[in-house]
């Protein structure tokens, strides 16, 4: 379970365990609980009941089937609950080692994890996963698989949770990609957007035919592409590059040249001077 190391008024910090960043919490119920924040991520999974999600300076109702994601350091609360219980999921991606790249070819992941946790506020929390009776139930039982795993803690178990949370991560994600297919939402346009240079991260960066996939103007694209990511379309490429020719120089079996030209680069020296500037050492130093 997460430990309270520091407590303030209208805020609690927490942090999971160093050596399996993964913990559920099953909150049954779910009563009212004051502005705090975490530092780590936070799927959270209404299973029965209904209630309010605050933050600083939103509330949003919530009911059964309703899916969101609470990014680390951001602070929020629940109040006016009934009856409601919720799965609450604590995790660090980047710590668990945890292969996406076949998950980051699916809109749906980009929608729920990375886009609308950041444009919440301005969206009033119309474009989160609300699920059906079947897809919860469904839900629930994964959710069952990954608890099991880290209470029991027979070994193996770390591998296993992994495995069982991707297995959900995947399922929300195609559970938001068929709640949204047929209106295509803004949202869902955006997130197809991310998925396609996810997977042709290779090729020269086409915005205008990004800007038509996107249904958006260059200013607001350009906006939400900064806001959603952290980066300009062309700085995210660029990490997906260097990402990808890292994984094939620490491979030990390819050239710096090489590893450059198979991850969509067409000048080595930009290649090191990028990967220098991005890794803070030569790419050389990968072999």
């Amino acid at each position: 379970m997460p430990i309270f190391i520091k407590s303030m008024k209208n805020k609690v910090h927490r942090y999971l365990p160093e050596e399996f960043p993964l913990v559920i919490n099953l909150q049954y119920p779910q009563g009212p609980m004051s502005l705090h924040g975490h530092g780590f991520d936070e799927l959270v999974i209404i299973q029965r009941g209904k209630g309010v999600h605050f933050t600083d300076n939103e509330s949003y109702e919530l009911s059964a089937g309703d899916v969101f994601i609470i990014r680390k350091g951001r602070s929020h609360g629940y109040r006016d609950t009934t009856n409601m219980h919720l799965v609450n999921i604590l995790f660090q991606l980047e710590a668990m080692n945890m292969p996406r790249s076949e998950l980051k070819k699916l809109p749906g992941y980009h929608a729920l994890f990375m886009i609308q946790p950041e444009i919440r506020g301005q969206a009033r929390f119309e474009h989160r996963l609300q699920l059906t009776p079947e897809q919860l139930a469904h839900a629930s039982g994964i959710i069952e698989d990954i608890t099991n795993e880290t209470q029991r803690h027979t070994p193996g178990y770390e591998f296993m949770a992994t495995a069982h949370f991707m297995r959900l991560a995947g399922f929300l994600s195609r559970c938001y990609s068929k709640m949204y297919e047929k209106n295509q939402s803004p949202m869902l346009k955006f997130a197809s957007v991310i998925s396609h240079i996810e997977q042709h991260f290779r090729e020269p960066l086409d915005i205008p035919r990004l800007l038509k996939m996107s249904s958006m103007s260059r200013s607001t694209f350009f906006r939400a592409f900064k806001k959603s990511t952290g980066f300009s379309p062309i700085d995210y490429q660029l990490r997906l590059r260097i990402s990808h020719a890292s994984k094939l120089l620490k491979s030990g079996d390819i050239s710096v040249k090489e590893a450059a030209f198979a991850s969509g680069f067409t000048d080595s020296n930009y290649f090191s001077r990028q990967y220098r500037k991005i890794r803070g050492h030569p790419p050389k130093k990968e072999k």
